[in-house]
């Protein structure tokens, strides 16, 4: 097959890595891949999935679009591509590429998947995504409440979609890390936020209550990575004499894993996801998570869910759990191994990928046959 996969950009963000881990593997499977990013070519430290392509030498196009009114230059731009080597099939991620594929990908006679993978709030965007998803051959959900929420909020008919969760590799030796480059003690007991600083990801909320939750629990660190409008806020928060050397704000990193490794808990206190990537990244590390019951987190949590989330909005709540999971070690050993164990049985990436890859050759099929 000749397969486009289409996205937004190319960060460091879940759909991102699943854009390129399916690059990737279907490369691997002897498809011919490439990937169409509508956005400018990211720069260190957010190069590490491009970096992963060109390392596999898969075809990667960037198309340079920085405000909407380089939309019409980037349909352009695309078209051009669609032209020239035309695919047999597109799947594209997130909203923006959602819509830009539907409304251009079609005229070539080319059928698209969208990914539906956030259950986005913002009104404004239903009918464009509703309109979008009609367009396309298949939409791919990211979690059941995905689909449930496409199904409602998009007016989406329920046969055009499909399940599919996010995956991970499971990785067997542990990655390193020396706290100390980062001035903290190598004993330390750290509690780790992984994401944009945004208000959709809680962050706001966590800033206002880290006096409190580091005064609950005095032997612990607070350590976030990542960037976003936040960030000022946040590095103004580390620097509260109540807290000053108890919290870091290290920006983006490419040792995620690593400082999943060293980390007690995960800490997602978010508003709405579709499927939280970073989530499954700390199960597969054995990690124990406190996040906020939103979309997507029943799916990976399982039964264990009542014990790593609460309901989203629930603030104080969220903190009292912090706290009972860091002063619990029994409760953070369980966890763990329960997260563990599930992303292994349930979230195995090449078991996701080998979804996408039989849709595919299911919707070219049905199209050859007349039938879509």
């Amino acid at each position: 097959m000749r397969i486009d996969l289409v996205i937004t950009e190319l960060d460091t963000g879940g759909a991102e890595r699943c854009c390129v881990s399916l690059a990737c593997f279907l490369q691997s499977r002897g498809h011919r891949v490439r990937v169409i990013a509508f956005g400018p070519r990211p720069a260190p430290p957010k190069a590490a999935l491009l970096n992963l392509l060109e390392q596999r030498a898969i075809e990667t196009h960037f198309l340079d679009a920085q405000r909407w009114w380089m939309l019409p230059k980037v349909a352009r731009r695309f078209r051009r591509l669609l032209r020239s080597d035309p695919p047999e099939l597109v799947q594209s991620f997130l909203w923006h590429a959602n819509v830009l594929s539907a409304w251009i990908v079609p005229s070539f006679g080319i059928p698209v998947v969208g990914g539906a993978r956030v259950a986005e709030p913002n009104r404004n965007r239903h009918a464009l995504g509703g309109w979008a998803a009609r367009r396309m051959a298949k939409v791919v959900c990211v979690s059941n409440s995905v689909k449930q929420w496409c199904i409602s909020a998009e007016r989406v008919l329920p046969a055009k979609l499909e399940v599919i969760p996010n995956g991970i590799e499971i990785a067997t030796k542990p990655a390193a890390i020396q706290l100390s480059e980062f001035g903290i003690a190598e004993n330390a007991r750290i509690l780790l936020f992984v994401g944009r600083l945004t208000v959709q990801k809680g962050v706001d909320e966590l800033l206002d209550r880290v006096p409190k939750l580091l005064a609950k629990l005095p032997n612990h660190q607070l350590v976030l990575l990542g960037d976003g409008p936040l960030r000022a806020r946040a590095d103004a928060t580390s620097e509260l004499p109540e807290i000053k050397g108890r919290m870091k704000v290290l920006g983006q990193s490419d040792e995620v894993r690593a400082w999943m490794g060293r980390s007690e808990i995960l800490l997602l206190p978010t508003r709405y996801e579709g499927m939280p990537n970073v989530v499954l990244e700390a199960m597969g590390e054995g990690l124990p998570v406190v996040t906020t019951r939103v979309e997507g987190v029943v799916d990976l949590l399982g039964d264990a869910q009542e014990m790593q989330a609460v309901e989203a909005g629930d603030w104080d709540r969220w903190l009292d759990q912090v706290v009972h999971v860091a002063n619990d070690p029994g409760l953070r050993d369980g966890l763990g191994r329960f997260n563990r164990a599930r992303a292994e049985t349930e979230f195995c990436l090449e078991t996701q990928m080998e979804k996408y890859e039989s849709l595919y050759q299911h919707v070219l099929e049905t199209c050859r046959s007349g039938r879509m």
